[in-house]
């Protein structure tokens, strides 16, 4: 078996009290403290295709680390709100690891979609537009393959679960969407990730199509004239773990932080 991360120094229940290590001289917790899918992707006993395991557990126990120490800048710049942190790491800990265990369950093999049934389907119905948006979703795990969670290709494939695939759905407002609103959410907001959102309508171009999104949780389609709208954008191989990482970064801590996060339908 395969170890990969931190050494699991003590035996403990309790995550927070749980003995800490180091991964590139940042403190992480220790791979005992990870949501068991975590553990299984460590010891390869999870039915997995990322390519860098290592990278993502790392990244997995240095998540888990500064929320459940509330190590943030907020306290290194305002010493007088020191006395806060326990009350963050209380509150924050614990969506942490929800989002790690969710993201990391997110990875598992058959949680991914059919992209070539898919293809077929819309190809059998007829719908050119359904066939662009099911194009996309095969482009893009072309592109990412499993160095990507699940639900990155589903939130690009949602379009052909919509009465049709120009309709603007409110995630956080539309029930039909309520199941999955909060890991669609943090997957398009890590698309602020620019290289990855480069990518993601570059490909979309191909199609004459754009991905957008809005503060409200709002998601659609549009058309772009593809004579003048369509471009290439190719990822440097040399940054491509480092902008992965900081993707799945940004996925989960908006997956934790989204229930924390004010919202109104003014903005809808």
């Amino acid at each position: 078996m395969l170890f990969i991360g931190c050494p699991n120094l003590v035996s403990s229940s309790n995550r927070t009290l749980a003995s800490s290590c180091i991964i590139s001289g940042e403190k992480a917790a220790a791979l005992s403290q990870l949501p068991p899918i975590w553990q299984a992707i460590a010891q390869e006993d999870a039915p997995v295709g990322m390519r860098d395991r290592t990278a993502y557990v790392h990244l997995a126990q240095l998540f888990l680390y500064k929320f459940d120490h509330a190590e943030v800048e907020l306290f290194d710049e305002r010493p007088e709100l020191d006395r806060f942190k326990p009350i963050y790491a209380q509150l924050l800990g614990p969506l942490a690891w929800d989002a790690l265990d969710f993201f990391g369950e997110d990875f598992l093999l058959e949680r991914y979609p059919n992209f070539d049934g898919i293809l077929a389907t819309a190809q059998r119905r007829g719908d050119h537009n359904a066939i662009k948006v099911a194009q996309i979703g095969l482009d893009l795990f072309r592109e990412f393959g499993y160095d990507m969670p699940a639900s990155f290709y589903a939130v690009h494939l949602a379009p052909l679960t919509r009465d049709h695939v120009f309709e603007e759905r409110a995630l956080r407002y539309d029930p039909r969407d309520r199941n999955h609103k909060q890991p669609w959410d943090a997957i398009l907001h890590a698309c602020k990730v620019f290289a990855i959102q480069m990518k993601v309508q570059s490909i979309a171009s191909q199609q004459g199509l754009t991905y957008q999104h809005g503060c409200a949780c709002n998601s659609h389609l549009s058309s772009i004239d593809p004579m003048s709208g369509a471009f290439d954008y190719v990822i440097s191989p040399e940054k491509r773990l480092r902008w992965l990482r900081s993707f799945l970064w940004t996925a989960w801590y908006e997956y934790a932080l989204f229930s924390l996060i004010p919202n109104t339908a003014y903005l809808v």
